[in-house]
């Protein structure tokens, strides 16, 4: 027996989950790139520091770019 993923799954519900999640996500993303162009802020900043902001930012845009391929399925 076969049972619909759509009758599982509040299709509408999930957009929007999805769409809050991305929106969370590019908010986050536009603090962190001017922060890592700014030269005080790297030359102030301890190298690990900036690291973890660049790891941070990196596993951001990646996040997004599978969300966005995942809404485009709604």
């Amino acid at each position: 027996m076969v049972i619909p993923m759509e009758s599982l799954v509040d299709m509408a519900a999930e957009k929007k989950r999805l769409e809050k999640e991305i929106a969370q996500i590019e908010a986050e993303v536009a603090r962190l790139e001017p922060r890592l162009k700014d030269e005080s802020f790297l030359a102030k900043a301890p190298p690990a520091v900036v690291e973890k902001e660049r790891q941070k930012l990196h596993s951001l845009t990646d996040k997004l770019g599978r969300l966005k391929q995942e809404i485009q399925k709604y």
